[in-house]
């Protein structure tokens, strides 16, 4: 009897022994296969590339990586093609030509006042979803390459200071979690007011420094292509920035503020200027404001000084969300106070975000920057 005991834990012992093996393995291959998405993760969150040396130098770990990039590629161009020959086999329905005795005439309707709801009354919609064109993978950037130093224009004369809109006209916002909450307001009340679309891609945690999370320049290049109507083009963005970023495939990460980290990052803005400029559309560039953690707070100081002098170069609009609310020099506060003394708060809780009034007076001061028909939003 207690042979056969010995023998049952044996077996017990071996069958988990074999089935904590096969979960390795299976861990091991997945790993291998999706080293990509979790190389990104650590990235984004930890500013790191958590990969082993050993690993990074081994052409064979490297194939599980490419290995999905070309499968994923591989099923893209295939749907790609599987919809277009579905789009060429529709048949064309013949056009059947009706005569009427007596000409169709629409009855007379009767105009109705239009109400123009202010921006305070305005709520915030729902986000457009996601492009699906843009790959979380890509870390190419347009082909349209900023202009040289010496060819680039001078900020001497010119400046822009207002845009104007027309019928038609579409303003697309580019940004992350700090442009989420302004959008809404904006687009809402562009289209209320003067019936100018929108096309909102704001999404949190991104920005121009982890292009393999999501590609900015790439995403304003193909939506400028999709959208030939868009003529201003809105960016906020810069908490997602400050840290080291990657420079390609098995090299160093670029430390934060040095030259090549400084000109890599430039020359991401630069390329959204160029097309915006090759698409004919304006740019606002709001710089992000002060913050409550000291570190961060400087970090923003350095980014915004950065926005504004390619701003300036390119001749288009810089608005600092400091002066909406009055911050001075280095200095933070959750509220904001009127003329009256009353004071109101405008920052959310964790000293980055802003509340919902907070998000409508940074809309309503690049509404004052926008001028449809002659009319500008400061008028209203």
């Amino acid at each position: 009897m207690q042979v056969s005991s010995i023998a049952v834990l044996a077996r017990s012992q071996l069958v988990a022994l074999k089935t904590l093996l096969l979960l390795l393995v299976a861990m091991l291959i997945l790993s291998w296969l999706n080293q990509s998405s979790i190389s990104l993760y650590c990235q984004q969150k930890y500013h790191s590339r958590c990969e082993l040396p050993i690993l990074m130098d081994s052409s064979l770990w490297r194939l599980g990586g490419d290995l999905t990039g070309a499968l994923g590629n591989a099923q893209a161009s295939f749907v790609s093609s599987f919809e277009s020959s579905a789009t060429a086999q529709v048949p064309t329905l013949p056009v059947i030509e009706v005569a009427f005795a007596e000409p169709l005439v629409s009855p007379p309707v009767a105009a109705s006042p239009v109400f123009v709801p202010p921006i305070e009354s305005v709520h915030a919609a729902l986000p457009p979803p996601l492009p699906a064109a843009v790959s979380v993978t890509s870390v190419s950037v347009p082909a349209v390459a900023p202009a040289s130093q010496a060819a680039r224009p001078k900020p001497l004369q010119g400046q822009l200071s207002v845009v104007t809109l027309q019928a038609g006209d579409e303003v697309f916002f580019v940004g992350d979690s700090l442009m989420q909450g302004v959008a809404p307001h904006l687009a809402n009340t562009l289209f209320k007011r003067f019936n100018i679309k929108s096309v909102n891609l704001s999404r949190q945690s991104t920005g121009l420094a982890y292009p393999g999370f999501f590609n900015w320049p790439l995403t304003v290049q193909s939506t400028l292509q999709s959208h030939r109507n868009i003529r201003l083009v809105v960016i906020f963005l810069g908490p997602n920035d400050p840290w080291d970023m990657p420079d390609g495939r098995g090299k160093p990460f670029l430390r934060f503020k040095s030259p090549a980290w400084e000109s890599a990052y430039r020359q991401r803005v630069q390329t959204i200027f160029e097309q915006a400029r090759l698409h004919d559309a304006q740019v606002i560039w709001v710089g992000p404001p002060n913050m409550n953690a000291p570190r961060l707070s400087a970090a923003m100081q350095y980014l915004r000084e950065l926005y504004k002098s390619e701003a300036q170069q390119y001749r288009q609009i810089y608005l600092s969300a400091n002066d909406i609310f009055g911050y001075q020099a280095d200095e933070f506060s959750f509220y904001s106070i009127e003329s009256t003394g009353k004071k109101n708060k405008v920052r959310a809780d964790d000293g980055i975000h802003f509340t919902t009034l907070g998000q409508k007076l940074i809309a309503a001061k690049v509404l004052t920057l926008i001028k449809v028909h002659n009319l500008d939003f400061s008028e209203h």
